[in-house]
């Protein structure tokens, strides 16, 4: 047995290379084990190249069908885009902002009774609906507001009582008062805090006061939901009988009647290639109840967008034509001038929340280019 300072000083040889380790036991290195890694990495490059192989053979190409009853049998292929982009902005929504699973779950997925009630009223911002209690608020603000009457009433008899005790001088030294007697500091500790709960009261009865009345129609959407589904019992449903007590917890976007009534329409008169269209995929799962029709916020307003730009259109070209086509005498043109001009004033005063001078100054706008123009079509013909 050869002792590691004889094998250290050994020259190296072309078969084999023996090193010791700290405790006598010989490790193999060398051209032999480098071999055999060569060899093993050879082979795993084998292996994975038959994997690779075996799978590409596995994978089969469809082929392309380009014939005419291919693109011909493609159903409403409108709104399977419009599925394709309302799906593809709320992954990209939920992205930016993560939700939970609770909130992604359909209406029927929750629990017959409040949980699905109040899944229902979450479905939809025009379902946010609650009562303002005005009665309650009232009572309670009447009740503190007499409270302080009455502190007030007492306060100034302390004050009377104390001038006619001075002979007249009244009072005018808070410590000297306190020293004497603390009912002052006492009373007025009193009326300190019945002011924080009469303002709070006055506070909480303004900020209700200020939300917007429910509308007709959303407030009958919900009351027929509760009322045909049944998720409460008949005592605890009563509450939505009221209906002037009712506030919308969302403020009426512009042109938001004209929402309504578009889809007023829609559940009237709409058929499955309008549902299609204007009721994306998710809300149409969200629930089997066949009444309830969640439509889509961002088509309504494409549509609601687009027939408010063909009626301005309208309001511009029409009396241009009109008053191009008549020749009938200046008093006709005088009158198509007006009736356009008061259908403009119209418009502008029900599609938008333009305030009055806005609206009486583009009135006067549209009435002034109107006039420019005929007066410009008049001269010409005179000329010639």
């Amino acid at each position: 047995m050869e002792s590691p300072n004889e094998a250290s000083v050994r020259p190296f040889s072309d078969e084999r290379h023996t090193s010791w380790s700290s405790d006598g036991v010989s490790t193999a290195c060398g051209s032999d084990l480098e071999k055999r890694d060569l060899e093993s990495k050879r082979n795993n490059k084998e292996q994975e190249f038959k994997r690779l192989t075996t799978f590409i053979e596995g994978q089969q190409i469809k082929p392309i069908n380009r014939s005419l009853s291919h693109y011909l049998t493609l159903s409403s292929p409108v709104t399977s885009n419009l599925d394709d982009i309302e799906e593809s902005l709320e992954e990209d929504g939920d992205n930016k902002n993560s939700t939970s699973d609770l909130e992604n779950q359909r209406i029927d997925d929750h629990p017959s009774g409040y949980p699905q009630l109040a899944a229902f009223l979450n479905s939809d911002e025009n379902f946010l609906i609650c009562r303002k209690y005005g009665l309650l608020h009232s009572r309670v603000l009447l009740y503190r507001q007499d409270e302080l009457r009455e502190l007030e009433q007492k306060l100034q008899k302390m004050d009377a009582a104390a001038a006619k005790s001075n002979g007249g001088k009244g009072i005018h030294s808070r410590v000297r008062d306190e020293n004497e007697s603390g009912e002052w500091r006492a009373l007025i500790q009193i009326i300190d805090n019945k002011l924080k709960e009469y303002h709070d009261i006055v506070q909480r009865t303004r900020s209700m006061a200020s939300l917007q009345p429910a509308t007709t129609r959303n407030y009958n959407s919900v009351c027929n939901w509760i009322f045909h589904t049944g998720p409460i019992v008949n005592a605890e449903a009563e509450t939505f009988k009221k209906d002037r007590d009712f506030v919308a917890l969302v403020d009426a976007k512009e042109g938001s009647w004209f929402d309504g009534a578009v889809e007023t329409a829609l559940s009237r008169f709409g058929g499955p290639f309008t549902r299609r269209l204007f009721i994306s995929r998710r809300d149409r799962s969200s629930t089997k109840d066949k009444l309830v029709r969640l439509y889509s916020k961002r088509r309504i307003d494409i549509f609601s967008r687009l027939v408010i730009t063909i009626l301005a259109v309208i309001l511009l070209m029409a009396p241009v034509i009109a008053l191009f086509s008549a020749q009938e005498s200046g008093g006709i043109k005088i009158m198509i001038i007006f009736l356009f001009t008061m259908a403009f004033s119209v418009a502008l005063s029900i599609f938008t929340k333009a305030k009055r001078h806005e609206v009486f100054a583009a009135t006067a706008a549209y009435c002034a280019v109107l006039v420019v123009f005929l007066g410009n079509f008049e001269t010409p013909m005179q000329l010639s």
